[in-house]
Order: structure tokens, then C-alpha cells, then sequence
């Protein structure tokens, strides 16, 4: 039987690609994006979601939103929903992984190099930073937990990736391909990479 990924943010430049380098792996995997009809902020939605799987060998938290705006002229409602995307939607999902994935399962937050301390920070980022931030934190507490139920956690901090995001976000410089990123989380969502956890993994363009 083929593996089964649930990908979060699939129809985004990094989610897109973890899901066409997974399938070319030999994997089946579930996008959930709002695009595609689930918020994964949303917690109704999220179950429902998962109530329809049958399996779960992977989770691979992707989604994410970016709203540049000056610190001063940010409003709530804008930090929510980037928080909520990144922070509150892998909470959710990684619960829900957590309840359904036997021993030898494996989750990927695709955190941010921005969230990595004392790396650079760009101006007008504060919400979508302090969420990447505590992806990292989230990894390293739910390695810990999962290490009892045979459950891997790992994340991946990326610098500027050439996605429609960061071209919004005006971040210039080197940049990584989609890509490159999904090679790396692919194998973090295999048994290759055991008995790796509790990593945050940094990723430097050249």
C-alpha cells in the first residue's frame, strides 16, 4: 500500500511542490487549503477532514499567510490570520495526526528562517515571524511527546523561496526553489530519516 501525506497550504509555491515530490516518491497525498474548501484554522473543518482518511503516514504543515504591513498599521484582524494559518492550523492538524498516526508516522512544520533566533528579520513581517518563531518551539515539545508513540516531529527553515509569496513580500536576494525545499521534507516524511526528531533543519540560499 502506497503511504498517505496530508499536505496543509497544497496550493501554495512550497505545499505544491512537497505534493508533486511526494507523488513522485510513490506516495498519495491530501491537500487542504482554503482554496480547496478547508480553512485549517478552522477546527470543524479540520476534523472533518481528517474523519475521512483511512490511513495517516505523514503531515507536512505548509499553510501559511504573509501580510506586509508596518508594526503600528497592522490590525488584529491581519495578525489572526496569519497566526492562525501557520500557528493555530498546525496546532490543529498535528492534533489530529497525533490521535490518528501509528507508530511510525512523521510531521514536517515548514517553519522559516525568519523564525530562526538571531537570523535576519525584514520590516513590516512582526506577525508572520512571531508564528514561524513558534513553530519552532511547537517542534521541539511535540518530538518529545511523540517520541512514546513512535511519531517524529521535524521542521524545516527556509530562507527566501521563489514563490509568489516572497515576490509580494519584495524580499530580495538569493533564493531557493520550491523545489529543493520539498526534496528535504520529503525525506523527512520517510523512514529514511529516522531516527531523526526534534530537528529544525536551516536552510540557507546560495
Amino acid at each position: 500500500m502506497r503511504p498517505l501525506a496530508v499536505v496543509t497550504g497544497g496550493s501554495g509555491g512550497i505545499g505544491g511542490a512537497v505534493i508533486a515530490e511526494l507523488e513522485d516518491r510513490g506516495w498519495d497525498t491530501v491537500s487542504l487549503s482554503r482554496r480547496e474548501g478547508c480553512d485549517v484554522s478552522n477546527e470543524q473543518q479540520v476534523a472533518s477532514a481528517f474523519a475521512r482518511l483511512t490511513r495517516l503516514d505523514a503531515l507536512v504543515n505548509a499553510a501559511a499567510v504573509l501580510t506586509v504591513r508596518p508594526f503600528a498599521e497592522l490590525a488584529a484582524s491581519d495578525w489572526d490570520e496569519q497566526v492562525n494559518s501557520a500557528l493555530r492550523g498546525t496546532f490543529l492538524c498535528s492534533r489530529e495526526a497525533f490521535r490518528r498516526m501509528a507508530p511510525g508516522g512523521s510531521i514536517v512544520m515548514v517553519s522559516s528562517l525568519s523564525g530562526v533566533a538571531g537570523a535576519e528579520k525584514f520590516p513590516g513581517m512582526a506577525a508572520y515571524v512571531a508564528a514561524k518563531s513558534g513553530l519552532a518551539g511547537l517542534t521541539e515539545v511535540l518530538a518529545v511527546e511523540g517520541r512514546s508513540l513512535g511519531i517524529r516531529v521535524n521542521a524545516v527553515s527556509p530562507g527566501a523561496v521563489d514563490t509568489p509569496m516572497v515576490l509580494e513580500a519584495g524580499i530580495g536576494g538569493p533564493r531557493l526553489q520550491p523545489r529543493e525545499v520539498a526534496r528535504l521534507i520529503a525525506w523527512l516524511c520517510s523512514p529514511e530519516s529516522a531516527p531523526l526528531s526534534g530537528a529544525n533543519l536551516r536552510l540557507d540560499p546560495a
